[in-house]
């Protein structure tokens, strides 16, 4: 397992930024809730961050 942390991108509506493992990776809000599906998006509305735990596979469609 891999664990996540979500923001948004600033000055985007629907950009998110995905930092794990010292990288970092910009998406969709609508890919990433395609990925882990919509329960994560949530958090990134009210709280404008969440921590996601990732599997294997969910890791390798970030790439």
């Amino acid at each position: 397992m891999h664990e996540l942390s979500c923001t948004w991108v600033p000055g985007t509506t629907n950009v998110v930024r995905l930092r794990f493992n010292g990288r970092t990776i910009e998406m969709t809000s609508s890919r990433l809730s395609r990925i882990f599906g919509p329960k994560v998006l949530g958090d990134l509305y009210l709280r404008g961050r969440a921590v996601l735990r990732a599997d294997a596979g969910q890791v390798a469609q970030l790439t």
